[in-house]
C-alpha cells in the first residue's frame, strides 16, 4: 500500500479560500483519517497565515515561519506567488521526504475524488514527475511570451537556463512527484530557481515528464450548476479543478456536491 501526501498551496487572502478550506478540505481530512489513513493531506501556508482560526487542522497544517525568502531570490522578483508558494512546497517534501512514498501537489479550488484518486495511485507501479495540464517542449517559449526574460528580469538570457534539461511543466494545480523526484529536488536545492512561479521552476529541474491522459478536469464557473454538476459527477478524473469560481459559485457548487456525496 502506497503512502500518499497531498501537498496543497494554502492561503486566506480571499473569501474563497477559506471557504474551500474550511468546507472541502477539512473534510476530505477527517474523510481520509477515518477511511484511508494511509493518504494524509498538509496545507502548506506561509509566514501570514493564520494557523489559530484551523486548531483542528493543526496535524495537517506545515507552516512555512522561518524561511528568509530574501534569501531565496532577489527581493525585486517578489509577488503574491514568487518565491513563496516553491519555498513551501520544498519545506514540505524536506518535511515528508522519509515518510511517503508519492506527493501530489494541487491547490485549494482543487477536488480530489479520494476513491478514485486511492485507486489510480494504488494501481500504478511507479511515479515520476508528471501530470494531466502538461506544457511540453514549451516553458523556455512561456518565459519569453510573459516576459520574464531580458535585462533586468529574473532570466537574462535564456542561455542562463542552458544547464538545466528540462523545458516541460505541469501545472502547479496538480503534478505528481516520486521519491526519486523528491529526492532530485532536495539534492539539487542550490540550482532550484525561486526567482520563478513555481511550477515552472519545477518543471525545469525535470528532463522527463509523463502525461496523465484524463486525470484532471477543469470546471469553468460559467457553466450552469447541473451542467457543472453532470462534469463532476459523470466524468472519470479523479481530480477537478474549479477553475476561478467566485465564493457564490463555489459555495453553490460545494453545497449540492456534498449533500450528494458524490465528492468521495
Amino acid at each position: 500500500m502506497k503512502k500518499v501526501a497531498i501537498l496543497v498551496i494554502a492561503a486566506t487572502n480571499q473569501p474563497v479560500y477559506e471557504y474551500y478550506i474550511r468546507n472541502y478540505w477539512t473534510r476530505l481530512i477527517d474523510y481520509l483519517k477515518s477511511v484511508k489513513p494511509h493518504i494524509d493531506v498538509f496545507l502548506l501556508c506561509e509566514r501570514e497565515f493564520d494557523v489559530g482560526g484551523f486548531p483542528r487542522l493543526r496535524d495537517n497544517i506545515i507552516h512555512d515561519r522561518n524561511t528568509d525568502l530574501g534569501k531565496l531570490c532577489d527581493p525585486g522578483y517578489h509577488n503574491l506567488m514568487v518565491p513563496g508558494v516553491l519555498s513551501k512546497t520544498i519545506l514540505a517534501l524536506e518535511l515528508l521526504r522519509n515518510d511517503y512514498d508519492v506527493f501530489f501537489r494541487t491547490n485549494l479550488s482543487s477536488i480530489v475524488k479520494p476513491s478514485k484518486f486511492d485507486e489510480f495511485v494504488q494501481g500504478k507501479k511507479t511515479f515520476s514527475y508528471s501530470g494531466a495540464l502538461v506544457f511540453r517542449d514549451s516553458l523556455r517559449k512561456m518565459l519569453v511570451e510573459t516576459a520574464c526574460v531580458g535585462p533586468e528580469k529574473s532570466v537574462g538570457s535564456l542561455s542562463e537556463l542552458d544547464s538545466y534539461k528540462g523545458n516541460t511543466f505541469v501545472s502547479g494545480s496538480g503534478f505528481f512527484l516520486g521519491q526519486n523526484d523528491v529526492e532530485h529536488l532536495l539534492n539539487n536545492f542550490a540550482d532550484i530557481r525561486f526567482d520563478l512561479i513555481d511550477d515552472v521552476s519545477i518543471g525545469l529541474m525535470f528532463e522527463k515528464c509523463e502525461t496523465l491522459e484524463g486525470f484532471t478536469r477543469i470546471i469553468n464557473p460559467e457553466l450552469p450548476l447541473a451542467e457543472k454538476l453532470k462534469v463532476f459527477e459523470g466524468d472519470a478524473a479523479c481530480h477537478f479543478r474549479l477553475q476561478h469560481f467566485p465564493i457564490g459559485v463555489a459555495q453553490q457548487f460545494w453545497d449540492a456536491v456534498a449533500h450528494a456525496d458524490s465528492w468521495k
